[in-house]
């Protein structure tokens, strides 16, 4: 391999003419025989990954981007999905794709590999990349000598699918390659808290997040990687370099494990709305693996790659991001002689010029614009240009910029990013036209554009024809379906949330969002099912467990009820619903047969201790006290006349307090208090508690007559409300005489 490396860089050096020297090249591989075919390929690679990716740069004249390497990356991209331009050594890039291999393990790794390098080097996620991709997937798993493959060499595969995954913005799939590899290695990593400190100044130990990992069993790790990028210290004079645990633990944290940790980092900043809290979350991912014991170049550098992004709003931590980044950018022109390409993917790093368009958005963060803008325009991204001037408010230079690029080439993406800037949606449809109806991006802003304005039946038409044009939108296809909701049109909005969860399985909202559009077309048994799902992703969202405690109800599985009753209870909130109480109540009272075929009856005993939980943490809910009485007074061979009372009592008072002034209160009251003098006055006279129950329901009657008085003059004359209030009151006082004539003789 060194000496094929030695050759192909002899013969960039030696030939100017950049047609010659890819001839020379593809002779050569053609000349070769399989096993050393795939040897100068591997080289080949090797040579193109370590100048655009890893660095050292080779010190050739002839791999500085040429006109003609511009010319190549086009006929690699479209119109509406093109190659960054400025990609060195093009001429090896062609040569690896020309490798095809006979259809073993190594030659299907290396036609992933190829793939995953040309989707990085695109705009956006490609279709056509993406189906090849999934095809020779398929084929290596198939692959009869897999299976005979040492545990971490197959380990390193899944990773390095599943990293390829992400490329495409596949979280599901990516995921459970991950979770496969982690499984053959018998390795388990957690989020954990631990107490610690933060500051120099800190004199007490506070919960700070921490990384734990458990491997099982003893893996052989993979040969560490020589040089490293140096870290650079914090040097702040308030925050310690790092979390000063009470007590250490031991990571087991290695080459063959750190690029979890990454994966799992950078799948939740591609996945999930970046806040406070996950922000600290994937710091905490980051710091074990530049704490652990990994020498791979590229898991070391992706890990000081993000930890720099997430830090650029950090003040105190600004200058190492900007540092860290610098000493990253400086080494891919060292003259150290050294190899970082092996572990390239399994670590998802990015090229060399992304990670220079990150120190690009550092200098914006502290104001040096100047400085962004420069780096801007030598890695010739136009786009990231104009919205820097946008971003500083030079509206005029922005468009201006643009429109002299249009003029020098037209396309349409220049037409969308001038749409962007002037909020003028004839350049989106400009890039529509230009595209020949095959711009994504163009039908994705409309749509975006008539969303906003709330003109939904337009904005899912643009959205549709935009995820025609390239389904690896699955952000798109989540809002689409959100439109074809609120329209409604709920058959298409099952179709995008199953295309959305097709790309992504742990979106809650979106299970949620399906469960909705199930509900409303009837069918109740997938709404419940979309609910259950929903629970799972979104755990400690309230709103998604009082979705699925509905449908468990209306499918009477009343284990589910109970259980996501509790659990909305421990969430915090002071939950009752008169529907859901009536269902369990009704549930033991009528012994309805569950959705598993149990007696009703069975969940008497788990009802109960729900409403004592219940009643403990929302002590003022008439619906709740109302159904606990319920509980104790109508479910037969389970009587308690005595509780049921004075849980009624509890109710009314829970009603009680704004009567005179709420109908609704009012009416609760009433339906309460005739209920409470039905069991009052068919109590036993020898009961210890007779007494005690008649003059509570005297106070009862007495404080409704009065209020109910007050209420009265707040209604109108000769309304239906007035005349059954009225009605009400007079049937109040009966039942006040006929306690006061029980009192007698008692």
């Amino acid at each position: 391999s060194t000496q094929s490396t030695g050759g192909i860089m002899k013969t960039l050096s030696d030939v100017s003419d950049n047609q010659e020297c890819y001839q020379q090249l593809s002779d050569t591989l053609r000349r070769l025989d399989s096993k050393n075919q795939f040897i100068f390929a591997v080289s080949a690679m090797n040579v193109f990954i370590q100048n655009n990716f890893t660095g050292p740069r080779f010190p050739v004249e002839f791999f500085n981007c040429s006109e003609e390497d511009r010319n190549i990356c086009k006929t690699y991209g479209n119109v509406n999905n093109q190659m960054y331009p400025l990609v060195r050594c093009m001429k090896l890039f062609q040569l690896i794709q020309e490798y095809s291999g006979e259809g073993s393990i190594s030659d299907l790794l290396f036609r992933l590999r190829c793939i995953s390098i040309h989707q990085v080097l695109l705009d956006d996620p490609c279709p056509d990349l993406f189906q090849q991709f999934e095809h020779n997937v398929n084929l290596l798993m198939e692959n009869s000598s897999f299976p005979s493959l040492t545990k971490e060499v197959r380990s390193t595969i899944q990773v390095e699918i599943g990293f390829g995954y992400l490329q495409f913005s596949q979280f599901s799939k990516s995921r459970k390659y991950m979770d496969t590899a982690k499984t053959l290695l018998k390795f388990k990593f957690h989020l954990t808290g631990a107490m610690g400190k933060r500051t120099k100044y800190q004199l007490t130990d506070t919960p700070q997040l921490r990384v734990e990992t458990i491997l099982e069993e003893e893996v052989a790790d993979i040969a560490p990687l020589e040089n490293e990028p140096e870290k650079i210290d914090l040097a702040d004079d308030t925050l310690l370099e790092q979390i000063s645990f009470q007590k250490n633990s031991a990571n087991s944290i290695n080459n063959l494990t750190a690029p979890f940790l990454l994966h799992t980092a950078a799948l939740k900043l591609k996945d999930f709305y970046l806040d406070d809290l996950l922000r600290e979350e994937v710091i905490a991912f980051l710091e074990a693996i530049i704490e652990g014991n990994t020498y791979s170049y590229c898991v070391a550098t992706h890990a000081f790659f993000l930890r720099s992004h997430l830090e650029k709003k950090s003040v105190r931590r600004l200058s190492r991001s900007m540092g860290q980044l610098e000493e990253v950018i400086l080494g891919f022109d060292c003259n150290k002689t050294c190899s970082r390409t092996g572990s390239l993917f399994i670590s998802g790093l990015p090229p060399m010029w992304v990670q220079e368009k990150l120190l690009a958005e550092l200098y914006t963060s502290i104001g040096s614009h100047k400085s962004a803008l420069d780096i801007y325009e030598r890695l010739l991204m136009h786009e990231q240009q104009i919205m820097a001037l946008h971003s500083i408010g030079r509206y005029e230079a922005a468009e201006k910029l643009t429109r002299t690029l249009l003029e020098t080439e037209e396309t349409p993406k220049l037409y969308c990013i001038l749409g962007d800037n002037t909020q003028d949606i004839t350049h989106y449809e400009k890039a529509w036209e230009l595209s020949e109806h095959t711009s994504a991006r163009a039908m994705k802003a409309l749509g975006y554009h008539y969303f906003n304005v709330k003109d939904y039946p337009k904005a899912l038409e643009c959205m549709l024809l935009s995820v025609d044009c390239n389904y690896l939108q699955g952000g798109l296809w989540f809002t689409a379906g959100c439109t074809a909701l609120a329209i409604p049109d709920y058959p298409t909005a099952i179709r995008c949330f199953r295309e959305s969860l097709h790309v992504d399985d742990e979106n809650g909202q979106a299970w949620s969002n399906l469960g909705a559009a199930f509900e409303r077309t009837g069918e109740i048994i997938k709404a419940y099912n979309s609910y259950k799902e929903a629970t799972r992703c979104s755990f400690n969202n309230w709103r998604v467990w009082e979705n699925y405690i509905c449908a468990a109800a209306q499918i009477k599985n009343f284990p589910g009820v109970i259980h996501a009753y509790r659990q909305i209870i421990n969430l915090g909130e002071k939950y009752s619903d008169r529907t859901i109480l009536n269902c369990l109540v009704a549930a033991v009272r009528d012994n309805l047969e569950s959705s598993s075929g149990e007696p009703g009856i069975k969940y008497y005993d788990r009802v109960l201790d729900l409403f004592k939980f219940a009643s403990s943490k929302v002590t003022t809910s008439f619906d709740l006290w109302r159904s606990y009485a319920a509980l104790h007074l109508d479910v037969p061979g389970k009587e308690d006349t005595d509780k049921g009372i004075g849980y009624l009592i509890k109710a009314y008072h829970s009603a009680s307090l704004r009567i005179e002034k709420s109908l609704e209160d009012f009416l609760k009251c009433v339906e309460c208090s005739a209920v409470l003098h039905s069991y009052v006055m068919k109590e036993e006279k020898t009961s210890p508690n007779y007494a005690q129950h008649l003059q509570s329901l005297k106070s009862i009657l007495q404080i409704l007559v009065t209020k109910g008085h007050r209420l009265i003059e707040t209604l109108d004359e000769g309304s239906e409300s007035r005349e059954a209030c009225t009605e009400y009151i007079t049937q109040a006082n009966t039942h006040l005489e006929e306690v006061e004539e029980a009192q007698l003789y008692v």
